[in-house]
């Protein structure tokens, strides 16, 4: 910028500042505009000769003063300069006192800009990203300030290319831009539901993995919504209003109105816009305000398919690079983008809020029926509408021509029977708003709950909250059913995830009933609803229902999403979760493998099923006790939690857990004590002492002290941990009756049978009441509770209890598992030791061949039981070399 140019810069500034607060921005745009100042020059300044908050001037030192390489600032030290913005500076650093490995972002405030406005904005940027927990929006790691005073944040550095500069260098397809476009607007979706509106949403604001995986960063010029306006606008201050990124800004930025989450989807749209077609929706002549303006609050860009016919005939080679860059040809690319993808893109950035998408999520909801093959929502704006804007712009010249137009009949006939397209969109629109009133009235409403007037002091819970919520929606929302399906879906899932299985169950099954109605034939989202039940009844121990469940859901994902979709990777590692549960490690390692293949289909990567998917084929590899590989599994699994999660998630957590399990299996007794209390102490920290995740873990190390032989210790803990879990989940709770069985195992281990009896029926009483007979719950705690029986000399009430437990292991798992054959051997003692030798002898002729393939840890344990169970048989029948016998056919079977 030239010398005059700065100096005309400097004036227009210093006579704002003898303005009144409320003018001096009017003042400021005005006079750039008059003297044809460059817009962007104005902005780049505005930063330099900030305002504190009530308007007044502050003296500042111009100077930067960067920090150096080396500098430490904090736990890190600068390594090199990221880049620089208006604000501040952001570096690379790395931790500077050993205590491990980690490199990061650290954004320093640019010193010298110490007013009370930029500090503000930093420590709003910090309690933003505090509040944001997602795998797609870099973290917050840390903050302060440094010795001399100047504010600074540490957030996670993310190691990728923006948005579009990853999606051209590698090609991208539509479809696949289009599914990376999905993941950035889950992220965004979720600073929404923290109520904060991001508004730069720009190419270089999302960097992505050489994974793959988008992040979401700088929320400096983000906004918390404003409590006292309504839930989806804020209230924005005159400072505020020019700080955002020109040609990445909404109408009502520009022109100063107040922002709402709407304002995100605009520029979601213009974001859109770039991926799909390579250009931007408005080509500027010039950088001034007025024109700036003009383009934005005014001009309908041209469609997507458009933009390339038009780049097609005037610059080909620039057409034909951007279809390369898209893998297709030109004349491909006009198609594809043709139609419904050009309506997608104008409708998120329409001029007015209220003729958007009513949410992020309904603009992600709207290119995954796209992708599905089925129709949109989005419409191209009515004729009547354009020609209504048209109209409103040139009001005298439109009323000339109307006076001396001929054909006025033809022209009221055309508009009449343009009003009818009219009233069908605004009713569509009027439906849209309900829509989302809809759900804003179930959120306030569940939430009011904990409004002093109506709690009255109580302490109110989620629960709580949730329950109320539940029964709202419950009867509402009939005549939105995909909306009503979706919150009905939602409120299972939390249930679920709550281990309230049984009140997550009707909701979920509603929502299943409510998108079948609407799509008879099937469609992506039923095949979702489907996999959604297939885990709840996977969690209920109901694996027969959840297979055909997760199988149906297969078949529709695949009929509706196309063999390489994350739906129909999805069922498949469902398939193979179920599989594994049920003990048919081959079939279950089969379909992992299937779900494996159909994930590395897949362009960009789904952290949470791939995470799964890792999950269960090292559960599989532990269950076969092969513990290397487990541990190498684990490994894979935990770097992609801390790359996604971070170590203080409960995920994280649970698989450090795993990998002390896995560990103590091994035989390596010291690493798993030490992993065990690394875990101990993280989740204390994280969750609380008696928090779930925490008596979970407690839970594992508890089983890991008896297998280890360490019974006082084992015992100890277990103790204390069934009032502690009856405390936390309520003295029905699944988790209850497993501490109460495991402990019952520890005492049957101990020959404390008496006190063994006693817990194993009070599990069996809580899994009957929670579970129902037909689980593994159930049937295991009943193998158990007639082996005791046994051991007390009760042969014939041993019996009958072990005869329940076959038929719950039929039920569940089938008669050729490990389960079934172990009731069925102790069954073969109970028969024996009444003297029904027959009955006996043919019990452990079906079960013996599976157990003797048990080879190591408690499987060769039980072996070796069953095997002088066979032996007392046939001494007591007077035939003991029948035994050898026996044992060297089931060896030949081998």
């Amino acid at each position: 910028m030239s010398d005059s140019r700065k100096r005309s810069l400097d004036q227009i500034l210093d006579q704002a500042q003898t303005l009144g607060p409320d003018k001096q921005l009017e003042f400021i745009r005005d006079a750039c505009a008059r003297d044809e100042v460059d817009y962007v020059d104005h902005e780049s300044l505005q930063y330099s000769r900030q305002l504190d908050a009530e308007g007044v001037p502050q003296q500042i030192n111009d100077s930067t003063n960067p920090a150096a390489a080396g500098e430490v600032i904090g736990a890190y030290r600068i390594i090199r300069s990221l880049g620089q913005g208006g604000m501040g500076e952001v570096f690379l650093a790395e931790r500077a006192d050993r205590q491990f490995e980690q490199l990061v972002a650290i954004k320093l405030v640019k010193r010298g800009l110490l007013s009370r406005h930029v500090q503000g904005r930093l420590r709003q940027e910090r309690q933003i990203l505090a509040t944001l927990n997602h795998p797609n929006i870099a973290r917050l790691y840390d903050g302060g300030t440094t010795a001399d005073g100047t504010p600074y944040i540490v957030m996670e550095y993310v190691d990728g290319q923006p948005l579009d500069i990853f999606c051209d260098t590698h090609a991208l397809t539509i479809d696949e831009r289009l599914r990376l476009f999905i993941t950035v607007c889950s992220a965004v979706q979720r600073a929404h539901q923290n109520l904060i509106v991001h508004r730069d949403l720009k190419p270089s604001n999302i960097l992505v993995t050489a994974a793959g995986v988008p992040k979401l960063l700088d929320f400096g010029i983000a906004k918390l919504l404003d409590e006292r306006q309504t839930m989806h606008t804020m209230a924005v201050t005159q400072v505020d209003v020019r700080v955002m990124t020109p040609d990445h800004a909404s109408p009502e930025q520009i022109r100063g109105d107040l922002i709402t989450t709407t304002s995100d989807i605009y520029v979601l749209g213009v974001l859109l816009y770039e991926l799909l077609c390579g250009y931007k929706p408005f080509i500027l002549e010039g950088n001034r305000l007025a024109e700036l303006e003009r383009a934005i609050c005014e001009d309908t860009p041209p469609t997507l398919s458009a933009a390339i016919a038009a780049a097609e005939g005037s610059a080909p080679t620039a057409a034909a690079q951007i279809a390369a860059e898209r893998s297709v040809s030109v004349a491909k690319l006009r198609r594809d983008l043709r139609g419904d993808l050009d309506n997608i893109a104008l409708m998120a950035m329409r001029k007015e809020p209220e003729r958007r998408y009513s949410s992020v999520e309904q603009l992600a909801l709207d290119i995954e029926r796209y992708l599905a093959g089925m129709p949109v929502a989005a419409r191209t704006d009515a004729w009547s509408y354009r020609a209504r804007k048209f109209v409103g712009r040139h009001t005298v010249s439109v009323a000339f021509s109307i006076a001396l137009a001929t054909l006025l009949l033809a022209f009221t006939i055309t508009t009449y029977l343009q009003s009818q397209s009219v009233r069908q969109e605004r009713d569509l629109a009027q439906s849209e708003r309900v829509h989302a009133e809809e759900v804003t009235a179930f959120l306030v409403d569940s939430f009011t709950l904990a409004d002093p007037a109506r709690a009255r002091g109580k302490e109110i819970t989620a629960r709580e909250i949730l329950d109320a919520g539940a029964a709202r929606i419950a009867k509402g929302l009939n005549e939105q059913p995909a909306q009503q399906a979706r919150l009905l879906d939602t409120i299972g899932l939390v249930y679920m995830r709550l281990s309230q299985l049984a009140e997550a169950e009707p909701f979920m099954a509603r929502a299943l009933d409510v998108r079948r109605s609407q799509a008879p034939n099937g469609s992506i989202e039923v095949a979702r609803s489907l996999n959604n039940m297939a885990v709840l009844y996977e969690n209920k121990a109901e694996l027969n229902r959840a297979d055909a469940l997760a199988r149906d859901s297969l078949a529709m994902a695949r009929k509706f999403g196309g063999e390489k979709s994350v739906d129909v990777a999805r069922s498949l590692c469902r398939l193979g979760v179920i599989a594994r549960k049920r003990g048919d490690f081959t079939s279950a390692s089969r379909i992992l493998d299937e779900c494996g293949q159909s994930l590395a289909s897949l362009k960009v990567v789904d952290n949470d099923l791939a995470t799964l998917h890792l999950d269960n084929l090292a559960r599989i590899a532990m269950d076969r006790s092969d513990y290397a590989t487990a541990e190498n599994l684990i490994a894979k699994v935990l770097v992609l939690d801390r790359a996604t999660l971070g170590e203080d998630h409960p995920q994280y957590i649970r698989h450090l857990t795993m990998l002390a399990i896995t560990t103590g299996k091994r035989g390596d007794i010291t690493a798993a004590d030490a992993l065990f209390k690394q875990v101990s102490e993280l989740c204390e920290r994280v969750f609380g002492k008696d928090a779930r995740d925490t008596l979970s873990t407690m839970i594992d190390r508890a089983t890991f002290l008896t297998s280890t032989r360490r019974f006082d210790q084992a015992e100890d803990l277990f103790r204390y941990l069934v009032p502690a879990t009856r405390k936390t989940y309520g003295p029905t709770h699944t988790v209850v009756g497993n501490t109460l069985e495991r402990l019952g195992r520890l005492e049957f281990g101990q020959h404390q049978l008496v006190e063994a009896e006693v817990h194993f029926r009070e599990a069996l009483a809580i899994f009957k009441q929670s579970l129902g007979p037909g689980n593994g719950y159930t049937a295991s705690t009943l193998t158990m509770l007639g082996r005791t029986q046994l051991e007390l000399n009760r042969p014939k009430e041993a019996e009958a209890t072990l005869r329940e437990s076959l038929e719950s292991w039929r039920l569940e798992m089938g008669e050729h598992s490990i389960g079934y054959a172990v009731a069925q051997s102790a069954l073969g003692r109970a028969l024996a030791q009444q003297r029904r030798f027959a009955g006996a002898e043919e019990a452990f002729i079906a079960s013996y061949p599976t157990i003797a393939k048990e080879k190591a840890g408690s499987g060769l344990e039980l072996q070796g039981t069953v095997k002088g169970w066979v032996e007392d048989l046939y001494r007591d029948m007077g035939r003991p070399e029948a035994a050898q016998r026996f044992f060297s056919h089931v060896a030949a079977l081998e």
